[in-house]
């Protein structure tokens, strides 16, 4: 892939969607922030929402690359988000769930701080690109999370409201993070591998069509898709829902 030059962030207090809105002039490079999203959304058409304030949205525009490139952009998005979670004196630890989930570490158990949602747009002079948009959550306590098995920086770390700046330091060791892996992504696969949480799992994939799969996760391929192997055969997953199972649960 081509080095990425970020253009200076364009910021809002609030907004409907920085996906939505950097689809209107998808020009690579672009950069949408906001603090709030009344109509925030994630994979499959589902709603996102956070408490004014309390999570941070980043939307960036990049140049499509040729496959098998391509399917690897929205897992480096989020492999990006987690190296920034890692850096600075607020870090926490952080791995990843095959497609788009960042995971940190509350309390000895692995719990979702940010989901990443990638749409192909074409841009009237640029080509093809994709707009990828990352939600991040920040300051949320506990009634705060909609969602089971989520979490925020702030309950990750076992204390207070997050000082302000903190926000800036995430955005921009997240762009930096982002635009290197974007550069080689050869070495971006493989820090991905390695900070992938689902290899090695058993695991239930929910697939678009409403079927399930379960099994070993055992790879992910050069496309980006995952490889779960279980009753006597492998089969390579695109798209879909995984969650992982515990020993318990296997069945």
């Amino acid at each position: 892939m081509r080095n990425t030059r970020w253009a200076h962030p364009e910021r809002h207090p609030t907004i409907g969607s920085t996906n939505a809105e950097a689809l209107l002039d998808p020009r690579p490079g672009r950069v949408v922030v906001a603090d709030h999203q009344s109509a925030g959304v994630g994979r499959r058409g589902r709603t996102w929402t956070a408490p004014p304030g309390s999570a941070l949205a980043v939307t960036v525009v990049v140049p499509a690359p040729a496959p098998p490139d391509l399917g690897w952009v929205p897992l480096l998005a989020g492999l990006a988000v987690a190296q920034a979670l890692r850096q600075g004196r607020y870090a926490v630890p952080a791995r990843l769930k095959w497609p788009n989930d960042v995971l940190v570490a509350e309390q000895g158990e692995w719990r979702k701080i940010c989901g990443v949602l990638a749409q192909g747009a074409e841009h009237a002079e640029r080509g093809a690109v994709v707009v990828v948009g990352a939600g991040i959550n920040i300051d949320q306590a506990r009634p705060d999370l909609s969602v089971p098995g989520a979490t925020s920086w702030r309950l990750a770390r076992g204390a207070g409201p997050l000082p302000r700046r903190v926000r800036e330091s995430l955005l921009q060791g997240y762009l930096a993070a982002f635009a290197a892996l974007l550069a080689d992504p050869a070495a971006g696969r493989t820090a991905y591998l390695a900070a992938c949480d689902t290899l090695g799992r058993t695991v239930q994939v929910h697939l678009p069509d409403g079927s399930l799969r379960q099994g070993r996760a055992v790879q992910v391929d050069r496309w980006g898709a995952l490889v779960v192997e279980g009753a006597g055969r492998r089969t390579v997953h695109r798209a879909g829902d995984v969650v992982h199972l515990r020993a318990g649960e296997v069945g």
